[in-house]
Order: structure tokens, then sequence, then C-alpha cells
């Protein structure tokens, strides 16, 4: 008796072992004993929010893998950035600025139901900088800028919650002679690189010479002088509109019929500007370059009319064309542009507005809390697993640092008023 016990015990012992050994392998890929193909689970990943998949880099070694692999980021990004077959709107990425402190404030509106409606980011600009233009949104990576002069530019991924500052360009602005810095962002799908452009303004009043350019690159994060031959001088401090990684401006250029308005792109293949004319803005009307189904569009609305806004589309073969007249059925007091999917959004005395022209009803609506009259800027935006290197966690700013700020706003503000009472 005491030989077969001891023979079984070693029977139970070696196959404990083989067991213990069999399911530490299969924990180390979840996915060798599914049923699904690798590339089924890949395509399945590919179509998850960044959040999730943030999660999902713990699972195991070969998925974290995985998700880190530019060929998923890049597949991720078309999933995420597609337009939906479906009436639906994507994510708007929302810079607004407190009605009291001014302090500036950047959100994110999802409209899908199990979404939060608004969700207050963690900027990664200095608080201490009271001017900040949201520059634009491409490819899940969001570029914030100082105006007026570009002192602080900063590419931010809010899925990724990373950020990274620009080293500034050795050539500075002169006083007296140029009058601003004008910022604008592109992305160069075959190189997987995002450039800034710097573009530096002279004053109108002292000489008419062109702007001059200058381009940054992240994969060397040098500046690098561009010509400027189309002999343009921009109208604002960022580009109007990103789309497909290229970014337009409006712009003023003189020739022999005299000083003209158009439009100027970045050719991101040929590191060029070209020039494109404009659908022709009379006096009395506004325009608003936007992106249109990934096709460049423009708003054109009368001044005094609170209810008709033009939609104009520019095709390559065609040019300009009006698209067709959107009848707002209620009055509206701003115009924010139009998102790709081709819902107007307007703001009024209770928020904002997304407009659908095809079935003339409001989509969805939101309002940012404590959000100055007028302040808000939209944009379209498709999250991410895009990174650029040397960035840097965004940190979340802590409850007694914000009370702080806040009540040197309002100390300040007290002081405000009670010297007035001496003036």
């Amino acid at each position: 008796m005491p030989p077969s016990k001891g023979k079984g015990n070693g029977k139970k012992k070696g196959k404990g072992k083989g067991s213990s050994k069999k399911t530490k392998n299969t924990l180390s890929d979840p996915t060798s004993s599914c049923i699904f193909p690798r590339e089924i689970i890949s395509n399945i990943l590919s179509r998850l929010p960044v959040k999730t998949l943030l999660r999902f880099r713990c699972v195991c070694k070969p998925w974290q893998k995985l998700i880190s692999k530019p060929n998923f980021i890049a597949t991720h990004f078309r999933h995420s950035s597609s337009l939906p077959s479906v009436p639906c709107t994507s994510p708007i990425f929302i810079h607004t600025r407190h009605f009291k402190s001014f302090d500036h404030v950047l959100s994110l509106f999802d409209p899908h139901p199990e979404s939060s409606p608004v969700v207050e980011l963690d900027s990664p600009f200095p608080s201490y900088f009271q001017d900040m233009l949201v520059v634009g949104c491409c490819n899940g990576i969001v570029c914030l800028s100082q105006p007026p002069w570009g002192e602080m530019i900063t590419l931010w991924n809010p899925a990724m919650r990373q950020y990274r500052t620009i080293k500034l360009s050795k050539t500075k602005p002169l006083m007296g002679i140029h009058s601003c810095v004008s910022v604008g962002l592109a992305y160069d799908s075959q190189e997987n690189d995002f450039l800034i452009l710097s573009l530096l303004c002279f004053r109108p009043a002292e000489t008419r010479a062109p702007d001059e350019v200058e381009m940054c690159s992240t994969k060397s994060f040098s500046w690098k002088k561009l010509k400027n031959e189309v002999g343009f001088r921009v109208l604002g401090l960022i580009c109007n509109v990103i789309i497909k990684g290229v970014p337009y401006w409006r712009a003023i250029v003189e020739d022999a019929h005299g000083s003209r308005e158009v439009l100027v792109y970045f050719d991101v293949s040929k590191k060029v500007f070209d020039k494109l004319p404009t659908p022709g803005i009379r006096v009395g009307t506004k325009g608003y370059l936007v992106n249109l189904e990934d096709s460049l569009g423009m708003l054109i609305w009368e001044k005094t009319d609170k209810y008709n806004v033009n939609v104009w589309v520019m095709d390559d073969e065609d040019g300009w064309s009006k698209k067709c007249n959107v009848g707002i059925t209620f009055g509206f007091d701003r115009t924010l542009g139009c998102l790709r999917n081709g819902d107007i959004v307007v703001e009024d005395e209770n928020g904002v507005l997304l407009f659908d022209p095809v079935t003339s009803s409001v989509k969805a609506k939101f309002s940012i809390e404590n959000a100055k009259k007028g302040s808000y800027v939209i944009f379209d935006y498709s999250e991410s697993l895009v990174l650029i290197g040397g960035m840097l966690p965004v940190k979340k700013e802590a409850a007694e640092d914000k009370l702080a700020r806040e009540y040197l706003l309002k100390m300040s503000s007290k002081r405000r008023r009670y010297l007035q009472l001496f003036v």
C-alpha cells in the first residue's frame, strides 16, 4: 500500500506542475486561446475609444505592443475620424472664457447619449498667460498659441493627456515694424510629421512687404525659413481652418490688378504656399471658412440677417459653387461655424445649438457653465493615440491652487473697484 500511495502522490504532483505552466503561458497572451484570429482582435481594438485602449495596455504585453504600433495608431485614427453613415455628431472641442475670472476653459462636448455631455479638460497652457488661442485640431493633436507674437506654442493630445512646448524661433519680431505672428498647424501623412508654421506679419501702415514664413518640424524641432512666393499678407493671428492636415488662411495679395483678398494654403508635400480665389464676399456680409465633409467650404451671411446662412463649397475642377441656403427657423446671435458633417453651429442667449440643415431641426445643444457670452470657439475633434517625441503628462490642477487663483482674482477685482472711487 505505501508504494502505491507514493506513486499516486507523484502523479498528482507532476500533473499539478504541468497545469501550472500551461496556465502561466495562457495568461501571458489572452489571444492565444481566443476563437478569433489576431487580425480580427486588432480590428476590434482599433475601433475602441482611447480611454479604453489605455486601460487595455495593461492586459498583456502583446496588447501593449500592438496598441503602440504606428500602423495600429493610424488605423485607429482612420476609424475615429471617419464620418458616420448615420446622422451623428463627432466630439466638439470648445474654447471659452470664464465670465468673471476670464480664465481660458477648454472642454469637450460628446453628443452621444452614453457619454457625459460636456467635460472640462486639464489644460497644459500656463494659467498665468492671459491670452491664448486654439490654432486648430489635426490628427488628434490640438495646437495652442499665445497671441500676438506666438511666444508660447504648445502641441497637446487631450485624449492621451500629453503635451509638448515648441522651442521658439530665433527670428524675433521687431516692435514698430511687425504687427503680429500668425500660427498654423499642418500634418505630412507621408512623413508622419506635424509642421508648425509661423508667419511674421509687417505693419500695413509701415510697409506692404509680404509675410516672412518659418516652419518647424516635429521630426527635428528646428525652424526653417520658407519663401513666400505668393507674396501674401494673412489677416488673422491663426489659420482659419485645417482640412486633412492642410491649413488655410484668408489673406491679401497685390498684383497688377491691385490689392485683393485670396485664400492661401500650405502644400505639405511640396512645402510651399499656394493661393485660391474667394467666393466673393460683398460689403455688409460675413464669411467663415469651414471644413465641410473634408472639402473647403465657406459660410456667408448678411450681418443683419439672423435667420439665413449660405453654404459655398470649393471643387477642384469647377471652383466655388453655392451648395445651399440654410434657413434657420429661430434667430441666433452669432454663427460659430460648421462641423464636418454639415451641421451649422450657432450661439444664442441659452448657449450653443447644432442645427441640421437637412431636417431643419436642432440636433443638439449645450452650454458651458459660467462661460462669457460671445467667447465660444468650436472645432471638430477626433481623438487619437498619436504622441510626439518629448511629450510630458498634463498635470491636473490641484483644488487648492484653483481656489488660490480664484481668490487672487477676486481680490484684484475688489482692489480695482476701490481705486475707481478715487479717480
